[in-house]
């Protein structure tokens, strides 16, 4: 019988941009892209308490839209 490969959960690498260290690579482009556009934003400028959902910090907040923005990777395939 042939073992099944079990995929290992895949880490964020932390990545500093503009004075933040930001929790992914990928949420530090986000950054630059939001920045190539022109777009102000704040990276994790306020949590939230959900009560027994527990807490919330949103990854990115755009001031000038309002808008709060949560980025999340690919599903491994």
């Amino acid at each position: 019988m042939t073992p099944v490969p079990v995929a290992l959960p895949i880490q964020p690498i932390q990545t500093q941009y503009k004075g933040y260290l930001f929790r992914s690579r990928l949420e530090a482009r986000w950054a630059v892209f939001f920045d190539a556009l022109g777009v102000r934003w704040t990276y994790e400028h306020e949590g939230y308490d959900l009560g027994e959902l527990g807490w919330y910090l949103p990854d990115f907040f755009l001031p000038d839209w309002p808008l709060w923005v949560e980025i999340k990777g690919q599903d491994p395939t």
